[in-house]
């Protein structure tokens, strides 16, 4: 096993188990506490996170259901990889939204304060233009009007100089998170890698492995039930079966024909045109050359 193979089982763990926690939380804040089902204490929020914990767990179960069956039955790899494909999906933008959630509630604060520093800025210009307007009918009003006049002037001033120490006050915060705009990224990012450790250690668990030994032919031979004379193509396949089964990689097709006409196979064909068959050898030398 390689070290990047055995690194690949705990750093699959470990997103795994991050991408089904983020994806839960982000389901759980869809649903509600409306029962699903009639006559089940079961909430809408309930459905939604165990709906997103099976996903994920079984997006992780796909790969190895689509590595266990891609030699053996082909219709099986294809659904998985189809399952593979819709849990995908819907972990991503599990995750994605989770993320982007977390976002709005980090910027929600600088969000108000500019919120309420361009609504005292637009106060403040509407009470000047006012103010301006206020001391020009000073200047055309009589002697009655001037005092009603000063006592709106004097009182719009005093909540113009309140409202410049409210705008001293409120800055507006500069910080932007980093993860801003970068939710589809880093959700893709994370399932990319999710994907890849697990692939690689399911994969290294059911891909075949070459061993310095390659008279594989004689083992299979060794254990393989006494029988009657076989077709060559029924043999091949019994043998490669048994390589599967044992990790090994079986040789070319002709090459094991060569191989069991060296171990004391006896050839022929049944009739003219007949099938090609061996009948296979099993004494104590054969054995003996396995072990």
């Amino acid at each position: 096993m390689k070290p990047w193979q055995l690194l690949a089982l705990p750093s699959g763990l470990i997103i795994a188990v991050v991408m089904a926690l983020a994806s839960v939380s982000y389901n759980a804040t869809l649903g509600t506490n409306e029962p699903a089902f009639a006559h089940l204490p079961v909430t809408n929020t309930m459905v939604l996170s165990a709906l997103a914990l099976a996903l994920d767990l079984g997006m992780v179960a796909s790969v190895f259901g689509a590595l266990h069956w891609r030699n053996r039955c082909i219709p099986a790899a294809v659904i998985c990889v189809v399952l593979f494909a819709i849990a995908s999906l819907f972990s991503v933008h599990s995750v994605r939204g989770y993320i982007a959630l977390n976002i709005t509630k980090t910027d929600a604060p600088r969000q108000r304060t500019q919120d309420l520093y361009a609504s005292l800025k637009r106060g403040l210009q509407q009470d000047q233009d006012h103010l301006a307007a206020l001391r020009v009918a000073l200047i055309k009003a009589n002697r009655h009007e001037r005092k009603r006049l000063d006592r709106r002037i004097s009182t719009l001033s005093d909540k113009i100089t309140a409202t410049r120490s409210q705008l001293t006050e409120t800055v507006p915060s500069q910080h932007i998170s980093p993860m801003s705009g970068w939710e589809w990224y880093l959700a893709i990012t994370l399932w990319f890698f999710n994907a890849s450790c697990w692939g690689a250690w399911f994969g290294y668990q059911n891909n075949p492995i070459a061993h310095s030994d390659s008279d594989s032919v004689s083992q299979w031979l060794s254990v393989k039930s006494p029988s009657e004379p076989e077709h060559c193509l029924e043999l091949y396949t019994q043998y490669s079966d048994w390589c599967t089964d044992h990790r090994r990689l079986p040789i070319a097709q002709y090459s094991f024909y060569a191989r069991l006409i060296e171990l004391g196979a006896r050839k022929f064909r049944e009739g003219r045109n007949g099938p090609t068959k061996y009948e296979l050898p099993y004494t104590s030398t054969t054995h003996a050359v396995a072990k």
